[in-house]
């Protein structure tokens, strides 16, 4: 075997490199284990939008305290992102820019989902304007839309930018070493690897998103990993000449995602995003369905600008966001404290990856740092109750879900609607059912919000099996 290294951190997202960059810069050596070459497949930070989004992803039903700690350790990022991005130019040569300022625009009837966003940046002391729809620029609105908040502050990057600017500073630092195999298990002190290698390490930083729990003997439970649930994305890149962007325009967060979003790119083309569906197979090689792709060009063009309409695709992606019980990122030790982790930043991956980073380094060079922190891998983290979902807007959320793609339910979504509708009528009046059963087996696998359209989605497969 080879001799041990300070470190090992596997996983080669936005989250694992930047782990391995504050490491390196505090003097430690590390071993980075996962695929530097290739396609990525399934990784969330190759599929990401990048926006920077500090304020923009709060919701009217957010709960304040968990809407303030979360926007709280979103400021730590967003301050922290300028000397992170001089950092990684310097140790790689490469310049990454991080443009500044997003449009947030509110659908027809939806003006009322800009007021947190606003009241929580103004409170943090960062400007938010309110302007008319047809005031941003680049964008033919529809004259529908019931406003828009115009955020200086927020910013976005480039993935592909980021991620070789990242991967350049790993790669030629000389306490770095890259094994650019996928890792296939971990244990303490030890990591596995597909083409037979085995590193030892002080410690080992697993940082593989949704990955993580099949690295681990039982999924984990051993060490107390919580279940690490996977949000399904769907993006895709356009080539939209009647349109030039100069910046980020998105809507407020709908249907259990992020909004629909346009991001210029350095190329010349836009981003276009974002589904979110919950999937319990986290198998990374799904291409994007047609439906997630339909939903996508319909939602853009009836939201956001028609012209979009006659936009060509030049590719798409799909990402899996990892996430917990909580919609907490996962930061620090295990019940094996040779093991930690750095994962579970749902949504905003790529804005809270120097956070992270500098969380998890804290902890490594300084033992017990995190014992306190929200973050902190073995906090509590019972099972939500379901009326504290519905207390997050799950209704409203499956409603906007089902008029996705127009605006209307399509036949299938009406089949959903009226099997779902049934197996409720059923559960009233006291009839148990294999349906009932079923569904309550998925929500004890996933008790989150993001599970509604799945719940509506097995009423409707167990019907057809009747």
């Amino acid at each position: 075997m080879p001799e041990p290294t300070d470190v090992a951190v596997v996983g080669t997202g936005v989250v694992g490199l930047a782990v391995a960059v504050e490491l390196l810069h505090r003097g430690v050596h590390v071993t980075v284990v996962g695929p530097r070459a290739g396609a990525h497949r399934g990784q969330g930070t190759r599929a990401a939008g990048a926006m920077l989004s500090t304020f923009s992803e709060l919701e009217p039903h957010h709960d304040a305290r968990r809407a303030g700690l979360e926007t709280a350790e979103r400021l730590a990022a967003h301050d922290a992102y300028p000397a992170w991005l001089e950092r990684i130019g310097a140790m790689s040569g490469r310049k990454v820019e991080a443009p500044a300022g997003t449009w947030v625009l509110a659908p027809a009837g939806r003006g009322f989902c800009l007021e947190p966003i606003a009241e929580a940046a103004r409170a943090a002391g960062h400007p938010a304007e309110e302007h008319q729809a047809s005031s941003i620029p680049g964008l033919r609105a529809p004259s529908s839309s019931a406003g828009a908040l115009w955020l200086p502050t927020e910013a976005r990057v480039d993935t592909a930018a980021l991620m070789e600017a990242l991967s350049l500073a790993v790669e030629q630092h000389p306490r770095a070493t890259w094994l650019p195999q996928p890792a296939t298990a971990v244990g303490a002190g030890t990591v596995s690897c597909s083409g037979g290698e085995t590193v030892r390490a002080g410690e080992v930083v697993l940082a593989a998103g949704c990955g993580i729990p099949a690295l681990l003997p039982d999924r984990g439970h051993p060490v107390g990993v919580p279940p690490i649930l996977a949000g399904r994305g769907v993006s895709a890149r356009l080539n939209a000449p009647a349109m030039e962007l100069e910046h980020v325009v998105r809507t407020p967060n709908a249907a259990f995602a992020c909004g629909t979003h346009l991001v210029p790119r350095t190329d010349g083309t836009l981003y276009l995003g974002g589904t979110n569906r919950l999937t319990l197979d986290a198998g990374p090689d799904q291409p994007p369905g047609l439906d997630e792709v339909a939903v996508l060009a319909t939602d853009s063009a009836a939201l956001l600008d028609p012209r979009l309409k006659t936009a060509t695709l030049k590719d798409t992606r799909t990402g899996l966001r990892p996430y917990t019980l909580d919609h907490l990122p996962l930061v620090g030790r295990t019940g094996e404290p040779s093991i930690l982790l750095a994962t579970a930043t749902y949504r905003c991956g790529v804005l809270l990856a120097p956070r992270l980073a500098q969380l998890v380094a804290d902890e490594i060079t300084a033992p017990g740092s995190l014992d306190i922190h929200p973050y902190r891998a073995q906090r509590p983290m019972p099972a939500p109750h379901i009326d504290d979902v519905l207390a997050q807007g799950a209704a409203q959320g499956m409603l906007e879900h089902l008029l996705q793609a127009g605006g209307h339910l399509s036949l299938s979504q009406q089949a959903e609607f009226a099997a779902f509708t049934t197996l409720a009528l059923r559960a009233l009046l006291g009839e148990d059912s294999k349906a009932g059963v079923a569904m309550r087996r998925l929500w004890e696998r996933a008790p989150v919000i993001e599970a509604v359209p799945s719940l509506f989605a097995l009423a409707r497969r167990m019907e057809v099996l009747r």
